[in-house]
């Protein structure tokens, strides 16, 4: 038997002959491919529905570090809604991708089932109002670091990486993307092996896609202004085009 197995046949040891756990699942690298030498491993325990308590914790086994996630049904349900509504899949991608170690009352079949409901959901267009907002949010961003650039500021590097990130993730959910960790934006748009062990489709944009990883390797500070312009203004154009001169937003007020 591996040794990872080793491992968490011994961290179930304290779970799974409890009369309130009715199941488990472990997911991660382990079961999807290529773990590294710091993989943890994920483990769901499946509480009974009767439970009103949730814990969440780490054991050092052997040299792994187990994960594990105790929760009843309902709960691993609310972060599915949760996920989704923040366009986020982990719990979902977690659930789907994971392999069932055993499973007394069917429910982790049933939550997978549901889990690749949700993660088939398509995410909401953004209503013109937000849209408005997002521009001028992208378009101040740009003016910010330009000040940065004309300023020689020492956090130069920072604020540009960091509007980078921004403009990611705004660009994203203006695609009806999922949001995507930014220690995984790389491996998004250029592994497809990533792709596959997370459920994820293509990026949609090829020509952002290329323009953006050209920026990430830019060192020169005036290519990186030129670059992160260049950018803001392909999002800007894709999102309907912006001008600041005039540039307004008429809303209801809140009740």
């Amino acid at each position: 038997m591996e040794e990872w197995k080793m491992a968490l046949d011994e961290f179930l040891k304290d779970w799974k002959n409890r009369n309130d756990v009715v199941g488990a699942l472990v997911c991660g690298s382990y079961i999807t491919g290529n773990p590294s030498r710091r993989s943890d491993i994920d483990v769901h325990i499946i509480l009974s529905d009767d439970v009103d308590w949730r814990e969440r914790g780490n054991r050092n086994i052997n040299g792994f570090l187990i994960e594990y996630f105790a929760n009843p049904p309902q709960q691993i349900r609310k972060y599915f809604q949760g996920d989704y509504q923040t366009q986020r899949t982990m719990s979902m991608v977690q659930i789907i991708t994971g392999k069932i170690l055993f499973d007394d009352t069917g429910i982790l079949n049933e939550l997978k089932i549901e889990a690749e409901h949700w993660l088939n959901n398509e995410y909401e267009e953004l209503n013109k109002t937000v849209l408005e907002i997002k521009k001028y949010s992208l378009w101040d961003s740009l003016d910010n670091l330009k000040d940065c650039f004309e300023q020689n500021r020492v956090d130069f590097s920072f604020v540009y990486f960091n509007s980078l990130a921004k403009l990611f993730s705004e660009y994203c959910q203006f695609l009806r993307l999922e949001s995507i960790p930014y220690d995984q934006v790389h491996s998004y748009l250029v592994d497809p092996v990533y792709l596959k062990k997370y459920l994820k489709s293509v990026f949609p944009d090829s020509i952002f896609k290329e323009m953006f990883l050209k920026a990430l390797l830019e060192v020169d500070k005036q290519r990186m202004m030129e670059a992160y312009e260049e950018l803001v203004n392909h999002v800007l154009n894709q999102m309907g085009g912006f001008k600041i001169d005039g540039w307004k937003i008429k809303s209801s007020v809140e009740k």
